[in-house]
């Protein structure tokens, strides 16, 4: 068990899910010409940001419930959209349908990242009231 908190650290999880979401998931997916896209992308990117900051300006516990918080939620609604084939436009694009096969690498980087933070989050001492 120690080797694999040792793995799912939540710091370097969060650094490297936040890059890819922006990178990946957002700045080469979106067509910067599409107005409704560029402010779909903008505030798509704000998770990115909010990943680093837990990243570099918090440690121990609070960063580690605070990455559950944050990929765990995001894992969870992909897991949703999938299930359910919702699809998605944005500006005159195609529309794209949401399936497991085409969203399993984001649905991997998402779950690990929350499951890092489940794992070194000490719920139990949270639900017990014996946190800080």
């Amino acid at each position: 068990m120690d080797q694999v908190k040792k793995i799912l650290n939540p710091k370097i999880w969060l650094i490297l899910t936040a890059l890819i979401h922006a990178a990946v998931g957002v700045i080469s997916q979106t067509d910067w010409g599409d107005d409704p896209q560029v402010l779909m992308a903008g505030f798509m990117l704000l998770t990115s940001v909010t990943m680093l900051y837990v990243a570099f300006f918090t440690e121990g516990q609070d960063q580690a419930r605070l990455t559950t918080v944050i990929a765990g939620p995001a894992w969870v609604w992909f897991v949703v959209v999938c299930a359910m084939g919702l699809t998605w436009q944005v500006g005159t694009s195609d529309s794209m349908e949401m399936t497991f096969v085409e969203n399993i690498p984001p649905l991997a980087i998402w779950g690990l990242t929350a499951l890092s933070g489940v794992l070194h989050g000490n719920f139990q001492d949270l639900l017990s009231g014996e946190s800080q």
